[in-house]
Order: structure tokens, then C-alpha cells, then sequence
């Protein structure tokens, strides 16, 4: 596993949304092929929480639905990475966002834990 990408998991997993996104980004821009789709959905999701902390409901949803779909592509391991339970987790996220009635805010989700394999 890329030493960025780890870097990322462990920034995500710190509820770090915005450094993840950052470090994601860096290396989705050097990266080519099939995984490059991967890492583009693993930024929009973590731009995505970035916007729930924001209370940015329109571009957390967009961000989480879009970047979730990328990922789900990948099937349930890819790169290293457990990726069923985390979709799972992201899209059970963009439901309670769409069904909130208070201001968006990270109390509305349960981020999910993104785990190695």
C-alpha cells in the first residue's frame, strides 16, 4: 500500500476530512489506470464529510453519493482496502442526510471506519 494512501486512512480515520482529502488528492493526480477512479472516490467522499462538517447538506450529499459509486465499483477489496462495510456505511450517511430535518452537522452520520484487508 502506497505510503499516502495509508497516510489518508489514518487522517480519515481520525475524523482529519479535509488532510485525507488533501493527501488523497496528491496522490489520485500522480496515478494511472484503474485505481486512479478508486482514489477519486475516496477524495469526493472525504470532500464530501468535509461539507458535512461545513453543514453544507448540497455538496455533502453530492460529494458522498458520487464518490460512493465510484468505490462500490471496486467490489467489497481493492488496494489493500476493506470497501463493503465503508460503502455501506457512506451511503447509509447520505440517507440520514437526506431525511434531516436540523442543520447538517457530523451529529446527523456515523462516519464509517475505513480498514485495511
Amino acid at each position: 500500500m502506497d505510503e499516502r494512501l495509508q497516510r489518508g486512512v489514518d487522517a480519515f480515520n481520525a475524523g482529519q476530512f479535509f488532510t485525507a482529502h488533501e493527501i488523497w488528492e496528491e496522490l489520485w493526480l500522480e496515478t494511472v489506470g484503474p485505481e486512479k477512479l478508486l482514489l477519486q472516490g475516496l477524495v469526493q467522499i472525504a470532500a464530501g464529510y468535509a461539507k458535512v462538517e461545513s453543514g453544507l447538506r448540497g455538496g455533502a450529499l453530492k460529494l458522498l453519493t458520487r464518490g460512493s459509486q465510484s468505490v462500490r465499483a471496486f467490489g467489497p477489496v481493492a488496494a489493500g482496502l476493506a470497501l463493503a462495510d465503508f460503502v455501506a456505511g457512506v451511503t447509509g450517511d447520505v440517507e440520514r442526510l437526506r431525511s434531516a430535518v436540523e442543520p447538517v452537522s457530523l451529529d446527523i452520520v456515523r462516519v464509517p471506519c475505513l480498514r485495511e484487508t
